[in-house]
């Protein structure tokens, strides 16, 4: 099949959720389908990142977009019933052109990564499948809920104005997917049950134990620094946990590592707090701590950061939030924590206990193999849409 694939971001390096879930979507596909790209980019790709996608894509389209001009088209929709980052996204000349591309196409279907890309395609007569990925009404809502009086206002007037985009754009294409059970249910319109729940796999070949690695801290966190819910979990552990445990654990180390953190992380760093910024091989981080811990109690969706930590024999704290789109067992594959108290007593029996460590790490390990494969998910979004 001629498979058009259409995306706010390019798909590489694999440094945010959402380049992670298409690039092994697209990887897969690109198998036994012809694949035409057609990617905006609000910051500059590489030859080598450009290169890469070009192995396994037919043709790859960039459309560089201006991020002063993005923002201000995201201003405007404080005076329309547009969302804030469906404006952000989107462009007149640039639909124009993905439909020149499109139409010379003539594809079979076309695959449409987050309700802030449809504007490019939902009127289009091709087959389509719109890829909700979460529920980005409930991110927002839990956004405005811990926001200051005057963004709150902003926040809470645009989670109403996706809730009712997500159910108008639903009817634009035949087929959705949404990466879990409980973005589904977020998703708060009648037809919601024919969303297709396509969750995220991990690479368990690359994320895999690292024995070798030193263990020079007790904690990590990883993720995307410049995403609010991350840069909250960092926060919450920084100066809700650290202070109370090093009571009993006087040097411990908690390493914070990932892309684009923001200077209120960097302001983190101390004697027992680690800022690392990007990593060239995120597998360092997730190997040289003891313990992974995530502290997410306002995200959505998926965290992959879980899957990669678990796949690679770490033990995993996190929330009954992050672990409901997972599925593991708290006490046996992970441990649940969902306020500082509980997550302080889990850290401290956690770092204690290296029998429970063992446990964790093995039975965590197992889960994620037998659970969480690309490849099958990747043949679940292909028997979808061909």
């Amino acid at each position: 099949m001629k498979l058009v694939v259409v995306t706010s971001r390019f798909p590489y390096p694999l440094e945010k959720g959402d380049k992670l879930r298409l690039y092994f979507q697209i990887k897969y596909l690109a198998q036994r389908h012809e694949i035409t790209l057609l990617s905006l980019a609000d910051e500059p790709v590489s030859e080598d990142s450009l290169n890469h996608i070009n192995s396994f894509c037919n043709s790859v389209h960039i459309f560089p977009i201006k991020k002063n001009r993005a923002k201000w088209n995201a201003l405007k929709s404080l005076i329309t019933n547009t969302p804030l980052e469906v404006n952000y996204f989107f462009n007149n000349k640039i639909k124009r052109r993905f439909e020149e591309i499109i139409h010379q196409v003539r594809p079979d279907h076309i695959y449409c990564q987050l309700i802030r890309m449809s504007e490019y395609v939902r009127n289009l007569p091709y087959p389509k499948t719109l890829d909700y990925m979460d529920a980005f009404s409930i991110g927002m809502q839990r956004r405005a809920e811990n926001s200051n009086p005057i963004t709150k206002a902003i926040f809470k007037r645009d989670a109403t104005k996706i809730a009712k985009y997500e159910s108008v754009v639903y009817h634009d294409f035949d087929n959705h997917t949404i990466i879990s059970e409980q973005d589904r249910k977020h998703l708060a319109f009648f037809k919601n049950e024919k969303i297709h729940v396509l969750p995220n796999g991990v690479d368990t070949h690359f994320f895999a134990p690292m024995p070798q690695v030193k263990k020079s801290f007790n904690i990590a966190f990883v993720g995307n620094m410049g995403y609010y819910p991350n840069i909250q979990a960092a926060l919450f552990l920084a100066k809700k946990i650290i202070p109370k445990l090093l009571e009993k654990f006087p040097d411990i180390k908690l390493l914070i590592a990932g892309a684009r953190p923001t200077q209120e992380i960097k302001n983190l760093a101390c004697k027992n707090i680690y800022i690392t910024g990007w990593v060239e091989d995120i597998r360092s981080a997730y190997a040289s701590a003891n313990i992974f811990v995530a502290p997410i109690f306002y995200g959505r969706g998926q965290q992959n950061k879980i899957l990669e930590a678990m796949s690679m024999g770490i033990p995993c704290i996190t929330s009954d939030q992050v672990n409901q789109a997972i599925g593991a067992k708290d006490g046996t594959s992970i441990l649940i924590a969902n306020d500082d108290e509980s997550c302080q007593e889990q850290i401290s029996l956690l770092l204690t206990d290296e029998e429970l460590q063992k446990k964790l790490s093995k039975n965590g390990l197992d889960w994620i193999r037998n659970n969480f494969s690309w490849e099958k998910y990747g043949k679940q979004l292909e028997d979808l849409i061909v």
